[in-house]
């Protein structure tokens, strides 16, 4: 595959300049003229033989390798963007949480962890950790909150004070 992207630019930049040179050396009128055309014609013949003198086992090689280069970048540009998903999914819960918190008159940080579940093909919160100071019925209302509005049970809630 390089050996001909090789041959094909070597190819292409010999056709430029004699058709750049032809034409510097043609005289002005229809000389010109025609040594730009015949030029243009040169380059584009550059540009397809490579192409041409190909036979079908190599069309298909080629073929089958930007067929899997396709199919690789296609895959990591999807990886990528679930990550970013998962990601925005998880800072946004967290700041849901803390304006949950805040209203509550708490000052917290919150951590929060998304997978996706089953066939689900969003990522959905999964844990939470909530790190300030509250007391216990502030801790319970918050508990709640993520129970029920996000959907995270008690057992994958963690509640941590915060340092003095």
């Amino acid at each position: 595959m390089t050996g001909l992207m090789r041959e094909c630019l070597l190819g292409l930049a010999c056709a430029a300049m004699a058709a750049a040179m032809a034409q510097a050396l043609a005289p002005e009128g229809g000389a010109k003229r025609v040594c730009r055309l015949a030029g243009a014609l040169v380059l584009l013949l550059a540009a397809v033989s490579p192409v041409l003198r190909l036979d079908e086992a190599e069309l298909a090689g080629l073929a089958g390798d930007w067929q899997h280069s396709a199919q690789a970048y296609t895959q990591a540009l999807e990886e990528e963007n679930d990550l970013l998903y998962k990601t925005i999914i998880e800072e946004r819960t967290a700041a849901y949480i803390v304006d949950k918190a805040a209203q509550l008159g708490v000052s917290c940080q919150v951590q929060v962890t998304c997978r996706v579940q089953g066939e689900q093909a969003a990522p959905l919160p999964w844990q939470a950790t909530v790190t300030g100071r509250f007391t216990q019925p502030q801790r319970e209302q918050l508990a709640q909150v993520l129970e029920q509005e996000l959907g995270i049970p008690p057992e994958r809630q963690s509640f941590e004070e915060a340092g003095s």
